[in-house]
């Protein structure tokens, strides 16, 4: 499924979008599930997580994992990254109305000294299916295109928001891909136009952010516009990924938890064993 026209796209820009992969009752079906979740006790499940957080979801939600985690989607990650011996990354996360701000996924390993994502043999790569279109609700991911090949300009502080610069950006709107702080290297922002269906993938090292809504405050978004999106990471199985997820063990946030404490599933090992997956 994946053209060598992809697969440099991917290597040149740092993140694709891979259209309709999955049909619209697929996603209505995660939407409405993912719903009914959060709005019952059965995010409880597990104790990582938050009324807005599921973590390591296969594990607890198994009619989930049958319908984003398919061996179609294994085999575009495999396209990808070039190789056929690839890690499902215990770190699946479903997460509702969150829009964080710049940052690259090893921007808080890098913070706190660890520096193994820089060495070439370093292969991990995120998918994000969202369950609603990226539109005026920004509903999606927006990325510095390239932004894999350079240095992490996010390990500094933030400038500071004063009421002057609050103000001041009022009057005078700075767009993020003017920010001499978001993006020295001038780099090309992209909205990346994901729809119901679509699935999108970028690299561990790509400078991202929700799309921030563009006519209203997010706590305006409607609530049928509300953004859900599943998450899974992918990597080569190799000492960087095995790491990364030691990594992960260390990470003294609550909903990390999972990964000092998994969850056993039998049917979790048999399924992504069934696609070609290995776990660590």
């Amino acid at each position: 499924m994946i053209t060598s026209d992809d697969k440099k796209f991917y290597d040149d820009n740092g993140y694709i979008l891979i259209k309709n992969v999955f049909t619209p009752e697929e996603i209505a079906f995660l939407r409405k599930r993912s719903i009914e979740i959060f709005s019952s006790d059965e995010w409880k499940a597990s104790p990582h997580n938050t009324d807005r957080t599921l973590a390591d979801v296969y594990r607890y939600f198994p009619d989930i994992m049958r319908v984003s985690l398919t061996q179609k989607v294994v085999d575009i990650i495999k396209g990808l990254l070039g190789e056929d011996d690839v890690v499902l990354i215990p770190e699946t996360a479903i997460m509702k109305g969150f829009y964080p701000t710049w940052h690259k996924d090893s921007t808080t390993q890098e913070k706190l000294g660890h520096t193994f994502h820089k060495d070439p043999g370093f292969k991990m790569i995120r998918t994000g299916i969202y369950f609603q279109d990226n539109d005026e609700y920004g509903g999606g991911l927006s990325v510095f295109a390239g932004s894999h090949k350079t240095p992490d300009n996010f390990m500094g502080k933030f400038p500071e928001r004063t009421l002057y610069t609050r103000i001041l950006n009022k009057i005078i709107p700075q767009k993020d891909e003017n920010s001499k702080f978001l993006n020295p290297l001038k780099l090309k922002l992209v909205d990346i136009p994901s729809r119901v269906g679509d699935l999108v993938i970028f690299n561990f090292l790509t400078a991202h952010r929700g799309t921030l809504p563009k006519s209203q405050r997010i706590g305006d978004v409607p609530a049928d516009k509300t953004k859900i999106a599943i998450f899974d990471i992918f990597g080569v199985n190799n000492e960087y990924t095995q790491q990364y997820v030691d990594f992960l063990k260390t990470r003294p946030e609550g909903i990390y938890g999972f990964a000092r404490d998994r969850h056993q599933s039998k049917e979790f090992d048999d399924y992504t064993a069934s696609l070609g997956l290995k776990t660590i």
